[in-house]
């Protein structure tokens, strides 16, 4: 069994604590979607990341590749109609079981 800092209840905290990341990721996610097929989520976080950083003056944003695939399998979850716009491996053991 898999554990550790990733886990789908640590997700679930991180989530509810800071909604501001995943409303981001999901506008993101949805402006490249109206222009490409297929995209990277961890590109989106590249984005977000530059955002945060020219647009906010001292901006301390920070957040752990390790959420990546768990924002991504929720905007496919959450928005059906973008149904394979990010690549998700299907893994034989996976902290979002």
């Amino acid at each position: 069994m898999l554990n550790g800092k990733w886990t789908k209840e640590n997700f679930e905290t991180h989530h509810n604590e800071n909604p501001e990341i995943y409303n981001m990721f999901c506008k993101f996610a949805e402006q490249m979607a109206k222009v490409k097929k297929h995209y990277s989520a961890k590109a989106i976080f590249h984005r977000m990341r530059w955002e945060t950083a020219i647009n906010e003056k001292d901006s301390d944003f920070k957040i752990d590749d390790g959420w990546i695939s768990h924002y991504a399998r929720k905007f496919l979850q959450e928005y059906p109609q973008y149904d394979n716009f990010f690549k998700v491996r299907t893994l034989k053991e996976s902290y979002l079981d």
